[in-house]
């Protein structure tokens, strides 16, 4: 991986970087088998008059996307862009389920809507290889650094938080990023305070005005059908039988391919307010490190109350916990949902076990359980 900063791709650097990308067999072998004919005529006859992210975005990703949501999402509805004005910038934050998909469903949304596309914060665990690394960045995405001596971690912290909050105060972008490093495997949508913690490094008043400013929007991103749902419970399974287990590189790329071939049926996205009054409750809090733990607790509290909950979550629910919320879905949907899962057994295995098949439908269950701790209806 070259070396990289929290910046976006230059213009100067896209047509090179276009070439490189086209350049590899390997990805030209991948178009070939899973993007419809016409689609590949359709890149190859506009790759190289790109010349910089967003005509990249526009002309391939886009309809890559949609090509993609063609043949694996039944539906995609949103709810709360009404509260949003395309004209201003703002710093999103969502519950984090697929490595790749998540921010680019959310992105396609805004732009059928008259929005710009926010720039996507990625991990450089997913920049391992050089093809990947390309597509991050010609698809408007920056660098968050994960390895490294903890002062490099500090400084490249530093960094990002100040092109983060530069982007979107000067105006010139919003921005994605998960409200955790790594995916919610389990379900359990949980903001992480070190991530809020890395945000606030640059502030220069206090934390509530600071993210104020920001203009800080929780983004609650439903899936019907995880679909790397059995990939995720294999990996507990294994960390499970090994504390050591560690993720390869080869792993991460399985995920992501079948995150966007996978069957992923209704796909809800709900952009909050940006929130404003919310943050008095972080000036209660006595210190930096309290006022930070309110603001995850109200990011959470945002996005559980938004996620659009599905028979599936339900069903999964009154397996692990009982019948409380059964009459929130049909006999009819009670018996698809098990049938759903069943197949999702079968995939697993026997060797999986009761572990196994818990962890599964926690995934599920843990939406229900979350939304309605909180006095959700």
């Amino acid at each position: 991986m070259t070396e990289l900063k929290p910046e976006i791709l230059s213009a100067e650097l896209v047509p090179a970087a276009l070439k490189e990308l086209f350049a590899y067999p390997a990805l030209l072998e991948g178009m070939r088998t899973f993007l419809p004919a016409e689609l590949n005529e359709h890149i190859f006859s506009v790759k190289d008059k790109i010349s910089n992210v967003h005509e990249f975005q526009a002309n391939i990703v886009y309809p890559v996307l949609k090509a993609i949501e063609a043949v694996s999402v039944r539906q995609i509805t949103t709810s709360g862009l009404e509260a949003l004005n395309p004209a201003e910038r703002y710093l999103f934050i969502s519950n984090h389920r697929d490595i790749v998909l998540d921010s680019a469903f959310m992105n396609t949304e805004l732009f059928d809507h008259g929005f710009e596309t926010a720039p996507m914060a990625v991990g450089d665990n997913l920049m391992r290889h050089r093809i990947s690394e390309l597509i991050f960045l010609l698809n408007k995405s920056f660098v968050v650094k994960r390895t490294g001596t903890p002062i490099e971690l500090y400084r490249y912290s530093v960094e990002l938080s100040s092109f983060i909050h530069d982007q979107i105060v000067e105006g010139r972008s919003s921005v994605w990023i998960a409200q955790r490093e790594g995916r919610a495997k389990d379900g359990n949508d949980r903001t992480q305070v070190g991530l809020l913690k890395m945000l606030s490094l640059s502030a220069k008043t206090d934390l509530p005005s600071y993210f104020r400013a920001l203009k800080v929007v929780p983004v609650s991103i439903s899936y019907e059908i995880d679909p790397c749902g059995v990939l995720k419970t294999q990996e507990f399974l294994r960390k499970q039988a090994d504390p050591e287990y560690k993720k390869s590189y080869q792993e991460d790329a399985a995920y992501m391919l079948q995150g966007l071939k996978g069957k992923k049926g209704h796909i809800h996205i709900h952009y909050g307010a940006p929130l404003d009054t919310e943050l008095t409750a972080m000036e209660a809090a006595p210190n930096a490190k309290k006022q930070l733990e309110a603001l995850a607790g109200i990011l959470d509290e945002a996005i559980h109350r938004h996620y659009f909950l599905h028979p599936n979550n339900y069903v999964a629910y009154s397996l692990l916990h009982g019948p409380e919320h059964d009459h929130r879905f049909t006999e009819e949907e009670r018996a698809a949902a098990l049938a759903f899962f069943e197949r999702q057994f079968q995939f697993l295995g026997e060797a999986a076990g009761e572990a196994g098949k818990q962890y599964l439908l926690g995934m599920y269950a843990w939406p229900v359980v979350n939304r309605f701790a909180q006095g959700g209806n």
